[in-house]
């Protein structure tokens, strides 16, 4: 999932990446011997004379207060506590500091160092301690990440810490809680009063938010994300009354929402992110900007008042079934306008349907088949052929890990007269044509072959018969198993696909890693299995 096959990094062997780290990580801690750069540290400090009676020393002492407070609100939250150490300035600074972001990493912490909880411990009291001698003026920005904390935090010291926080003039607010405890904190709403004319963004994780605010009391807030928050319809209304400006909302996990409303008055919105909200039955969207729909669950009703409005929708069922069908049959209804859709499923009906609605501004189709054993891929065909204008297909077929049933290469050879041009399908604008886990099935291997033949304009065809390189370029581990099934597939380009190719299209194969991959079938001769590594087409 995490792969989308659009990487622009170029694919690197694991193991060399690992060397190069290593190599990199020696070189940079290394030591440099005294005796050996003496000379040159002389001549450092000759330099150095010179530039100290040539060059005017700047005196921070000298700065204006409201100058000084600037530069020392720009260092990092560790660096400005112990400037604070140093300067009496600076001390007064302190407390004042607008950006309070509390976490392991903001403090340099060890995360192997003591046991859990001595580490929690060890956190809070240093959380505790920042926010006692803090004045509470100045805050921007308090992101609070305390799910490591576990059950040393307490809902009385959550008290104090948002209450000594959160003033006029805080823009952003961030509370992550130990999902074990943090549903049993009730999130101070009315402290939100206290910072109705300046927040811009709340986000909450692992409490209880019951809101009572009045209208208008949050009218620059833009961005809300709640996850695994307890919180009901109601209150959410509630919320919508004070969020006239709100631009963006996330909603994960909040399975006190069992109707979600998103009314008119929302001017401004133009992003929805839904997922896993397991009580959810409806969504009604009227907010008339709403462009992007992110959606993780089950099919469901959706209704939107305008559906020419959005523009990008993800319909992820990967723990349910029938998204596929779904989108065939009911998504037309709710977004006809589609540019953008990425679709995910684990399971799916048999028969798709082979008549809908088109989809005639959609540009750009993922669609991932979460471990689906028994899948027919030909029967993508049907979604294909109602998008005219698709520029760009990505598949993610399951990946090696998931042995097709219909692999049997000795008897596609009988079958491959079923490999013929379906009627009125037609892809006049794709361009680029994307498959990552690429395997031996023959349904697989088809709807490969009917996309070349029906794509007069395609100019690349990459073939990912691995479990992904992911985001960094560098290649994902596979067991034994999982490298023969993706020779298998490198074995079934090279025989029925890859002569079927054009010759003005790009062929970009990519095959398990010799170092990382093939060492583990033990293996005198790998290359036995034809195995190709991105080739362009014109040199196969």
């Amino acid at each position: 999932m995490g792969n989308t096959g659009d990487s622009k990094r170029k694919p690197m062997c694991r193991s060399v990446w690992l060397r190069r780290q290593r190599a990199k990580t020696k070189h940079d801690g290394s030591r440099v011997s005294l005796s050996t750069t003496k000379g040159a540290l002389c001549q450092q400090n000759d330099t150095l004379e010179v530039a100290e009676n040539s060059v005017p020393l700047i005196e921070l002492d000298k700065f204006p207060e409201d100058i000084l407070h600037h530069i020392h609100s720009q260092l990092p939250l560790r660096d400005a506590a112990r400037a604070a150490c140093v300067s009496h300035r600076f001390l007064r600074s302190w407390r004042r500091y607008p950006n309070l972001t509390f976490n392991w990493e903001a403090f340099g912490l060890n995360m192997n160092e003591r046991t859990e909880y001595g580490r929690a411990k060890k956190l809070v009291n240093i959380i505790h301690t920042i926010l006692e001698n803090h004045s509470g003026t100045g805050v921007k920005t308090l992101k609070l990440q305390a799910r490591p904390c576990g059950s040393v935090i307490t809902s009385n010291q959550l008290d104090i810490w948002l209450q000594a926080a959160i003033k006029s003039g805080i823009v952003e607010l961030a509370m992550d809680l130990p999902r074990d405890y943090g549903l049993n904190f009730n999130f101070p709403c009315s402290l939100l009063s206290c910072a109705a004319s300046s927040l811009q963004s709340l986000s909450l994780s692992s409490c209880a938010f019951c809101s009572t605010l009045t209208i208008d009391c949050l009218s620059n807030l833009k961005k809300v994300c709640l996850t695994v928050v307890r919180i009901t319809d109601e209150q959410l209304g509630c919320l919508f009354s004070c969020a006239m400006s709100l631009e963006k909302l996330e909603l994960s996990q909040c399975d006190g929402i069992t109707f979600l409303k998103i009314p008119s008055h929302l001017q401004q919105l133009n992003f929805l992110r839904v997922f896993l909200c397991r009580n959810l039955q409806m969504i009604e969207i009227y907010a008339p900007k709403v462009s992007t729909f992110l959606f993780m669950g089950p099919p469901m009703k959706i209704s939107i008042s305008n559906a020419s409005q959005m523009k990008s929708m993800s319909m992820n069922g990967e723990l349910y079934s029938g998204m596929f069908h779904y989108a065939l049959t009911k998504l037309h209804s709710i977004a006809s306008n589609l540019q953008t859709l990425v679709l995910v499923s684990s399971k799916e009906v048999v028969d798709m349907p082979s008549q809908t609605s088109k989809f005639l501004h959609l540009k750009h189709l993922k669609i991932y088949c979460a471990e689906i054993k028994c899948f027919d891929f030909c029967s993508l065909v049907s979604f294909l052929k109602v998008c005219p204008a698709l520029e760009h297909f990505f598949l993610s077929a399951g990946g090696p890990y998931i042995v097709p049933q219909d692999s049997n290469l000795e008897d596609y050879s009988a079958d491959s007269s079923l490999i013929r041009n379906v009627p009125d399908f037609h892809l006049d604008r794709l361009k680029k044509v994307t498959i990552v886990g690429f395997c031996s099935s023959r349904s697989l291997i088809k709807l490969t072959c009917q996309i070349i033949e029906a794509s007069s304009s395609l100019q690349r065809l990459v073939m990912d018969t691995t479990s992904g390189y992911g985001n960094s370029g560098i290649c994902e581990n596979m067991d034994r198993k999982a490298t023969m099934e993706a020779l298998r597939g490198v074995e079934a380009i090279k025989k029925y696909v890859k002569g079927k190719v054009p010759s003005r299209v790009s062929l970009e194969v990519l095959e398990p890693c010799d170092r990382c991959h093939i060492p583990k079938l033990k293996m005198s001769n790998p290359r036995d299995f034809g195995a190709m590594r991105l080739i362009p087409n014109s040199q196969t």
